[in-house]
């Protein structure tokens, strides 16, 4: 027995000798845990020698249909089981993803998992889904507890703390919802396993009664019965207490939560802080600027006076030694000269030009910080 590729072709020609029912292949898109009693589908040379199908199926075949949460780490395994109990003969189809859990199962079944009734097939399922989440429950409380001494909630713990403004939040949130997600997924699964095990108490009930019908014994059925019972009870006290435990590991996590909150508030605070006391620097540092700018300013204006005071007496000096005049002439000659003229009307071309000039780079100016603000 291995486990083989299936298609949707293939699929549909072994429904009826798999004795598959049309419920399962409507759950296989349901997505979502799914349990049912159903009727099986019958090959059509057994379906000819029947008389009153209905009733036959009824009270020959105990059929039933599960589909399990969808997970890769779990035996993703849809199945679907039918007895027959004139034959005594088991049918079991499991369709399921394709992952190494899966592939140890026929294995499992050859070794004798199922060997004192084909019923305890199911629960062999369930078995190892639980152990599986044992082993990530182990993982993820590991995790937390890194995390609480990390963060200084555990006061056993030798890992040293971390301060706000040194820790890594971003890997410490993207842990926590990690952690988080992973324990709403079993808080799910646990759930589905306490529904699951109930509907497998009415199949063994189910069988016992009809087991009789069809003429098994007593004992034997009832036998069958117990240990079914009996099975699915251990099973149902392992997963209430995975589920205690994930509900504990779910508090704790949310208590995380809240530290980490409280770690990132703190850790803006000191920022907050230290932005204060530079700010503070940098005040004290412009009102020192400013006060050496008004000592500049004060010296500026003082040079700017005695400029202005000299400022004459350096014109008239500067103006009338030039070689426009002649003070060594006799008394009936002019002293200045005929081109004077010339100097005044230099002057002022220079004059319009610089004052033009600066008019024109003042407005360029203007234009370009207008525009550099509409961006």
């Amino acid at each position: 027995m291995l486990p083989i590729p299936m298609d949707q072709s293939l699929f549909q020609r072994i429904s009826p000798y798999a004795r598959l029912s049309k419920t399962y292949l409507e759950s296989l898109q349901y997505k979502a845990p799914f349990h049912v009693q159903s009727t099986p589908e019958l090959p059509d040379y057994i379906v000819k020698g029947l008389e009153n199908k209905a009733a036959a199926v009824r009270d020959e075949y105990l059929s039933f249909v599960i589909q399990p949460l969808p997970a890769t780490e779990h035996i993703c395994a849809g199945a679907s089981f039918t007895y027959h109990f004139k034959s005594r003969r088991m049918y079991a189809f499991i369709h399921g993803l394709q992952s190494s859990r899966i592939g140890l199962f026929p294995e499992w079944l050859e070794q004798g998992a199922a060997r004192e009734t084909f019923f305890l097939i199911p629960s062999i399922i369930l078995q190892q889904n639980l152990r599986r989440g044992v082993e990530s429950l182990n993982v993820w409380h590991d995790d937390i507890y890194r995390l609480e001494s990390l963060l200084g909630i555990r006061h056993d713990a030798s890992h040293t703390t971390s301060y706000p403004r040194t820790m890594d939040f971003t890997r410490l949130s993207r842990d926590l919802n990690m952690i988080t997600t992973n324990l709403a997924f079993y808080t799910w699964d646990c759930k589905t396993n306490v529904r699951l095990l109930n509907f497998l108490d009415e199949i063994a009930r189910r069988y016992r009664v009809l087991a009789v019908r069809n003429g098994h014994k007593e004992t034997n059925a009832a036998d069958i019965e117990r240990v079914l019972l009996e099975t699915h009870e251990h099973l149902r006290c392992w997963n209430a207490g995975l589920a205690d435990r994930v509900e504990y590991l779910t508090k704790r996590g949310q208590a995380l939560v809240q530290s980490v909150y409280s770690g990132i508030a703190q850790r803006d605070s000191a920022h907050s802080l230290e932005l204060a006391a530079t700010s503070t620097q940098l005040s004290k540092i412009s009102y020192g600027v400013a006060i050496a700018t008004s000592r500049d300013s004060a010296l500026m204006r003082i040079i700017a006076a005695i400029t202005v005071f000299f400022l004459p007496a350096t014109f008239t000096a500067t103006f009338f030694s030039t070689s426009f005049f002649d003070f060594n002439v006799a008394r009936n000659e002019p002293v200045y000269s005929w081109w004077l003229w010339l100097y005044f009307l230099v002057t002022l071309i220079l004059t319009i030009i610089t004052m033009v000039g600066t008019w024109m780079l003042w407005k360029k100016e203007s234009k370009t910080a207008v525009r550099k603000a509409d961006l």
